[in-house]
């Protein structure tokens, strides 16, 4: 077996796609299931290699496990996402891997039905806001031109008919604006994203409303879900600090670690730090400040994270069930707008006859 892996090793540096998120899900709850059921993890990927779907990703992570990589770096060389990755780095300093996977699995879960429904949710609304944007562009260049050729006819030039020009020409551009606009902006950002350094990402978020909302609230729970793991081992808060500060796949939550370990250092008090840290939730403070021992702190920590899940998974259903009302009412808007651009001059030029 280990011979066989090793030969195919050079055709996996051959660099591959991402596996689907339901794909790494599926692998993910296997996992979790044999796991839980006394397996190890070699023992796991063997059965999990029956499945022809879920065979690649195996052979791929066996060569990696054979070659002494830990369990994350494993994922990583199968393609797993980077919120994967930051999950089971921490492994190697709690040990538990059955709770990580369980913790990961029910993340994955989370964002599959969070995208899924997000998608079922915009399809009507962007292929009607395609739809009004193909009937814009006809009324623009082909019926305002002959409103034109008409009232130029006449002679009439009244200031509502300039206006409704106007008006439609200016919603044409907004409309194109905020369509270039939403194609660019986003690979822009993933472009400049990773030269930037991360105090400077961080007050960008922190200027976006809806996004420092959101992330808030995620670096608050991932801050407090994988330091109240790594307590629970009986670590010293300091040495688990350093864990967070040492692991890449969370920039924020290294960030701010290297910051607590300083603070740390020069004898300074977490509960005065924490407030000066813009993308961490208040209440953290307030539970660093009236816990003394890490039994207590990780335990309150553990609880928090589970309210935080709570409050962010709200969220974001708020956000998804808005979306719909919030894009009807835009195009009712544009609508009674190209309406009255057309109906106007015509209300006009009858008045006038």
């Amino acid at each position: 077996m280990r011979m066989d892996l090793q030969q195919k090793k050079p055709f996996s540096k051959v660099r591959q796609s991402k596996p689907s998120l339901d794909l790494q899900l599926k692998f993910i709850k296997r996992l979790e299931r044999l796991i839980t059921s006394g397996y190890t993890v070699m023992q796991s990927l063997e059965m999990i290699k029956w499945d022809p779907k879920l065979a690649t990703l195996v052979e791929k992570m066996s060569i990696s496990l054979y070659d002494g990589k830990p369990i994350d770096e494993a994922f990583k060389d199968a393609n797993f996402h980077d919120n994967i990755l930051a999950y089971l780095y921490f492994c190697r300093a709690n040990g538990d891997l059955a709770h990580t996977i369980t913790a990961c699995r029910k993340m994955v879960e989370r964002q599959a039905i969070h995208t899924k429904k997000f998608q079922r949710t915009s399809r009507y609304p962007l292929f009607l806001l395609v739809l009004f944007g193909f009937l814009l562009f006809f009324v623009k260049h082909s019926v305002y031109p002959s409103f034109q050729q008409l009232f130029a006819s006449t002679g009439q030039t009244a200031q509502i008919t300039t206006f409704s020009f106007r008006l439609i020409d200016i919603t044409f551009v907004g409309m194109n604006a905020l369509f270039i606009a939403g194609i660019l902006v986003m690979p822009f950002w993933l472009l400049i994203k990773p030269s930037l350094w991360i105090g400077t990402r961080i007050k960008i978020y922190n200027t976006i409303p809806l996004v420092r909302s959101f992330i808030r609230i995620n670096t608050t729970y991932l801050f407090s879900l994988h330091l109240g793991s790594l307590l629970k081992t009986g670590m010293p808060i300091k040495e688990a600090f350093h864990i967070l500060k040492n692991q890449t796949r969370l920039p924020i939550l290294s960030y701010y670690a290297s910051i607590m370990v300083e603070n740390l250092e020069k004898g300074s008090h977490l509960d005065s730090v924490l407030p000066g840290l813009l993308l961490l939730e208040k209440e953290l403070a307030e539970i660093f400040h009236k816990n003394v021992n890490n039994e207590a702190l990780e335990k309150d920590l553990t609880v928090y994270a589970e309210v935080l899940i709570e409050r962010l998974q709200e969220k974001i259903k708020k956000l998804i069930s808005i979306i719909q009302p919030a894009v009807f009412t835009l195009l009712a808007g544009l609508i009674i707008v190209v309406y009255l651009s057309l109906m106007l001059p015509m209300f006009h030029l009858i008045d006038n006859i």
